[in-house]
């Protein structure tokens, strides 16, 4: 489904879905419709989840950084996924207690900001390479200056990946190989 459909456009569905899913738990829970129409939005909610946000961004994270910094990338992102998660279960029971029926509308509020980021910024990493990734990101950010930094200046002077790093990786490891026999 991710390479037919693309990952941004998979996210953009999953959010927009959770995010629908949230705003019908909350006026299911006000009484504007019947209990069971939360019971369908909650798992109209997990469905939504396991279509897009839950499986992609740990995927984009490995299609958007160079092999060499894969694992720490991923690490860093697993990391933070597991403190958020932390953190809401830490305080959505005084979400709950204090927001009452409305607790699913800070959720829903993330929800709305995530399409959002989606949708203008996130790009497509399917098809693509890191270094084409980035030279997008580049050109879509050229002439923007941020914090008085130059983007394209940054991007000219950062070192230009070698194609021939892994025949050279695999080179050492042969000979190597060759010494132990």
């Amino acid at each position: 489904l991710m390479d037919r459909c693309g990952r941004r456009t998979l996210i953009m569905w999953s959010s927009a879905g959770m995010f629908m899913s949230c705003v019908m738990i909350v006026l299911s829970l006000l009484g504007y419709f019947d209990k069971m129409v939360a019971l369908a939005a909650v798992a109209s909610y997990v469905t939504f989840f396991e279509l897009g946000l839950g499986p992609i961004p740990s995927l984009i994270v490995a299609e958007m950084f160079d092999g060499k910094y894969v694992t720490a990338a991923m690490s860093l992102c697993s990391q933070l996924n597991w403190v958020c998660n932390f953190f809401v279960g830490l305080l959505f029971p005084y979400i709950n207690k204090s927001l009452g029926a409305y607790s699913f509308v800070p959720f829903a509020v993330v929800l709305l900001f995530t399409f959002i980021y989606a949708w203008i910024w996130l790009p497509e990493t399917q098809g693509t390479t890191p270094a084409e990734l980035q030279a997008e990101l580049i050109k879509k950010n050229a002439g923007v200056t941020y914090h008085n930094m130059d983007i394209e200046g940054m991007a000219s002077s950062l070192p230009q990946p070698r194609n021939d790093e892994w025949a050279e990786a695999l080179a050492s490891l042969a000979a190597e190989d060759g010494m132990a026999a």
